[in-house]
């Protein structure tokens, strides 16, 4: 409750700034919360991604469950290692060790560099779906929410930026408000 002014700064922003409705960011970031706070993203993290994932129309509803999946399979591989953490590294176009480190260090970067590869696959002769179910995401959502994602990665990039950006700059607003009613 002490970060409610962030958390409002942010939702406005990104409702202002993506195709979707602060309604809708609300509800695809209540399905998220659980799983992207478990990988280690950050309240405005978890907003951008709600922003991003339903300006490319997909229904909290349906895309929350489905892509707080995707979370945790990469949260699953980078823990086990394997096949699993080989295919979501090969995609983001790295190691293992490198698409591991990275996921732990920033599970929301590491998820948009996957999904950056993902929408470049066509170049090696792929196809993104060729590829989801080479990886075994055959499931009809969470296949949709990754296609789509790929279909507009600079919205996720872009989201990540502004959300970040308005909920840092939500503290800056606070102190200054705090400075004027002493005066």
């Amino acid at each position: 409750m002490d970060q409610i002014d962030r958390l409002g700064a942010t939702v406005v922003d990104l409702g202002n700034n993506l195709a979707t409705t602060e309604r809708e960011i609300v509800e695809m970031g209540l399905r998220l919360a659980g799983a992207g706070k478990q990988v280690g993203m950050s309240e405005a993290q978890i907003l951008a991604f709600s922003g991003a994932l339903s300006s490319v129309g997909i229904a909290a509803e349906a895309g929350g469950s489905a892509f707080s999946k995707v979370m945790v399979n990469m949260q699953l591989a980078t823990e086990r290692g394997g096949k699993e953490l080989q295919a979501f590294a090969k995609v983001a176009g790295m190691s293992s060790k490198e698409f591991k480190q990275a996921f732990e260090r920033d599970a929301a970067g590491a998820i948009i560099t996957f999904i950056n590869g993902l929408s470049k696959v066509a170049k090696d002769g792929d196809t993104a779906i060729g590829v989801l179910d080479e990886m075994g995401i055959t499931e009809v959502r969470m296949r949709d929410a990754l296609l789509r994602a790929a279909g507009a990665s600079d919205v996720f990039t872009n989201s990540i930026t502004l959300g970040t950006k308005a909920w840092d700059e939500n503290t800056a607003l606070t102190k200054e408000a705090e400075e004027r009613y002493k005066t």
